[in-house]
């Protein structure tokens, strides 16, 4: 507007001359909007005529006006690049950071999708094995209780055995204790000796199945030995059975003690491995149990870093396109300002070589 107002003064102060002259002043500017306009108003105001120093004064104003206005857009420019570049140092931040967030949490979702794997691989060897440690234990119990039945009948076989020797001892020691050398034999020992040879047929039949063949080979002479005295009694022969008893009392004695022992030690064993079995089954559910709770750990964490991921691909793509804008807007900016410096400095030039021109003029 102000230079508009000049331009009006310049119109009613310049000099009257020739539009032939200002064009060729003006060469090179005539399709200029600016220039042209300064013609036709240059043009006009010759015809009513004025002073060419007030008309110079003028041209100065608008010059200076005009170098100030482009002071302006410099320093404008100049602002509006440094926001800029500022801004764009921002997003460019915002972008490495989303970048780095997105790599992170991709490199820790590689990392819990591996530990998953690994865990739940984990997890069907924990149960395999705690299956397996179920019926190990099932086994060890069953043989334990096997054990103990198969010791007690052969316990209280061997008792029922040497209970029996002892019985037919006493009898034969009161045989003895008569002190015939030949006896003759009443109904009822005849009967108690047939009764005894039959008890050592039957605990001979029992004990074949766990009793030494040593202790075996003794039954069969006192078996005969009580049969011939079923007839009469010889006192060789009752010695003999005698001493074949109490050799058996013995034996059978140290075998029961054998059993006694030897199912000690396997109890012992058995028990030994029952409780190897609790101790692994407790260790094998707690590892179990640990697992699982970081299964659900893992897993809870991949789904939060999805969401995570799809937040930071987000930002990522979202910063991107603002760069693009920001950059694209800068180029537009840096366009616009150049064009005007363009334009602001051949307004300056027009304005330059009017004052020559009024220069002239006056030195005429």
């Amino acid at each position: 507007m102000k230079s508009a107002l000049l331009v009006v003064v310049l119109i009613a102060c310049i000099q009257a001359t020739t539009v032939s002259e200002l064009k060729e002043r003006l060469s090179g500017y005539g399709d200029h909007p600016f220039g042209s306009s300064m013609i036709n108003l240059v043009s006009v105001n010759m015809k009513t005529g004025g002073s060419l120093n007030e008309l110079k004064q003028l041209l100065q104003q608008i010059k200076d006006e005009l170098i100030a206005l482009t002071q302006l857009q410099d320093q404008e420019s100049a602002t509006f690049t440094r926001r800029s570049q500022v801004d764009l140092a921002k997003l460019q931040a915002t972008l490495e950071q989303a970048q780095q967030d997105l790599d992170n949490q991709r490199q820790e979702q590689s990392s819990l999708t591996n530990e998953l794997s690994t865990l739940q691989t984990r997890v069907k060897e924990d149960q395999a094995a705690l299956d397996r440690n179920g019926r190990g234990s099932g086994d060890a119990q069953g043989r334990l209780d096997a054990e103990n039945t198969d010791f007690a009948a052969k316990f209280q076989d061997y008792s029922d055995a040497i209970l029996a020797c002892k019985e037919a001892q006493r009898l034969l020691l009161n045989l003895r204790g008569e002190g015939a050398s030949l006896i003759q034999l009443t109904q009822d020992t005849k009967s108690n000796l047939i009764q005894t040879k039959e008890n050592f047929q039957k605990i001979k039949e029992i004990l074949e199945a766990h009793t030494k063949k040593s202790s075996l080979t003794l039954f069969q002479p006192i078996i005969e030995g009580l049969a011939e005295m079923t007839t009469k009694v010889n006192p060789e022969t009752l010695n003999n059975v005698l001493s074949l008893v109490a050799r058996l009392i013995t034996a059978l004695q140290e075998g029961q003690d054998q059993l006694e022992a030897n199912h000690k030690t396997q109890v012992e064993n058995l028990t030994r491995l029952g409780d190897d079995l609790r101790n692994e089954k407790q260790t094998l559910q707690v590892s179990l149990a640990t697992a699982n709770n970081r299964l659900k750990e893992i897993q809870s964490r991949l789904n939060e870093l999805d969401g995570l991921i799809n937040i930071s691909n987000a930002i990522v793509e979202v910063t991107q396109l603002n760069i693009q804008d920001a950059t694209k807007i800068n180029e537009l900016e840096d366009q616009e300002y150049s064009n005007q410096k363009v334009s602001r400095q051949t307004e300056i030039d027009i304005v330059d070589r009017l004052i020559e021109y009024i220069n002239q003029k006056l030195s005429e």
